[in-house]
C-alpha cells in the first residue's frame, strides 16, 4: 500500500481523486545567478554561465512555483530526469 492510502481516510482519497487529472507545472531549477545586462548582451553561442550551485548540490523541484522537493539529476536513456532525495515541508497559512 502507498503511504498516501495508509495515512488518508476514504473522504480524503475521494477529494484527491476529484482533482487528480488537473495539470500543474513542474520545474527543476539547476541554479541561479545575477548578471548585468551588459554581460548578457555579450553572450553568444558557446558562452558559459556560472550558477550558484555546485555539481553535487541538489536541484530544487517546484510545482506551480512552490518548492516541494530537492532532487538529483539522473540520466534516463537519451533524456534527463530528477530523482527526489528530499520532500520539502511547506509551511502555509491555514
Amino acid at each position: 500500500m502507498s503511504e498516501l492510502s495508509q495515512q488518508s481516510n476514504p473522504q480524503e482519497l475521494r477529494n484527491i481523486a476529484k482533482v487528480g487529472n488537473v495539470e500543474v507545472k513542474l520545474c527543476a531549477e539547476l541554479g541561479r545567478t545575477k548578471l548585468s545586462l551588459k554581460d548578457i548582451i555579450e553572450y553568444d553561442t558557446g558562452s558559459i554561465i556560472t550558477l550558484d550551485k555546485n555539481e553535487n548540490d541538489p536541484v530544487n523541484v517546484y510545482v506551480n512555483e512552490i518548492l516541494i522537493a530537492k532532487g538529483k539529476i539522473v540520466a534516463i536513456e537519451d533524456s534527463y530526469g530528477i530523482q527526489i532525495v528530499e520532500i520539502v515541508e511547506n509551511k502555509h497559512n491555514d
